[in-house]
């Protein structure tokens, strides 16, 4: 009798390849949770609360919102202890500092803008590789230009946006802001500034220097809903507000402009007329600071 073949085992998933098949997963378990309202809910309740209860609060499913609940846990944004023989939820520190609405570290609108928008942009990747073309009305059965034209004709969708956007550029502002010695400029122009962050960031760091953002007429309306308190930004007086248009040539003076996250939405024509724009208003020397993403030498990101 032939001896039995010797059984190999199939040699493991690397832990990074592992981490990688199922971060989608991750994300959307996030995202998701944001969407529902889980981590406002329980924040807004006095104690740690049971399935049940907050699956009442959220007019979800008891038994999905049990699981949904546990990778929340396994994913350590919830804490869940047990009292009796009810196990209860509660959020975590970070989860409570980052993930509610009401926290002013909060990034609770990006997740929500991610969920709604980069995520299922996302599913047709392949077809964008493909083509080499952008893939909104496959995503959303509408142009790039009707999706952002919807959103800016809504002033609930338009104010999330702005929202979301604000979010993010609190926490990369900083950063931009501190990465140079700016306190030569007196005059600086925030071109596609947005809500302010950046600069009522700069009136932080520089409490004399004049700050216009300059950006669209709806934007501009919408701008007061983040401007920060006295306390947080006492200067903030510093900072005013022009509607205008980076496309057209006359721009407000400034002896610094700064584009935060602008010209990677734009073709390269595009770019070159801003940045044609921005050219032909600078004093001498004035200066542009660029802050953007970008791929180091390798193109690799790391």
């Amino acid at each position: 009798m032939a001896g039995r073949k010797e059984i190999v085992a199939p040699p493991p998933i690397p832990g990074k390849l592992h981490d990688l098949i199922y971060a989608f997963r991750k994300s959307k378990v996030l995202f998701a949770a944001c969407d529902l309202g889980v981590f406002d809910v329980l924040h807004e309740s006095d104690a740690p609360q049971s399935a049940e209860d907050i699956s009442s609060k959220l007019t979800t499913n008891v038994d999905a919102t049990t699981r949904f609940l546990d990778a929340l846990v396994a994913l350590e944004l919830l804490e869940k202890t047990k009292q009796g023989e009810s196990w209860l939820y509660s959020n975590t520190e970070m989860a409570k500092q980052f993930l509610t609405k009401s926290s002013p570290d909060s990034v609770a609108c990006y997740m929500r803008h991610s969920n709604q928008l980069l995520y299922p942009i996302f599913g047709n990747l392949e077809s964008a590789v493909r083509e080499g073309s952008n893939q909104w009305m496959k995503t959303f059965g509408q142009s790039s230009e009707d999706v952002w034209k919807a959103t800016y004709n809504s002033e609930e969708a338009h104010l999330r946006f702005l929202e979301a956007m604000h979010t993010s550029s609190r926490h990369s502002c900083h950063v931009v802001v501190t990465a140079f010695d700016l306190s030569e400029f007196q005059c600086c122009c925030d071109l596609g500034g947005g809500t302010g962050s950046m600069a009522y960031t700069l009136c932080q760091y520089y409490p004399n220097m004049k700050i216009t953002v300059c950006d669209l007429q709806s934007v501009v309306d919408s701008a007061h809903h983040f401007r920060p308190s006295l306390e947080d930004c006492p200067n903030q007086g510093n900072v005013s507000y022009v509607v205008g248009n980076f496309f057209q040539p006359d721009l407000p003076k400034a002896d610094l402009y700064v584009m935060s996250r602008i010209l990677h939405d734009w073709t390269e024509e595009k770019v070159d007329l801003i940045l044609s724009n921005v050219f032909k208003c600078l004093p001498s020397g004035g200066h542009l600071l660029i802050a953007e993403r970008l791929l180091n030498k390798d193109k690799n990101w790391s």
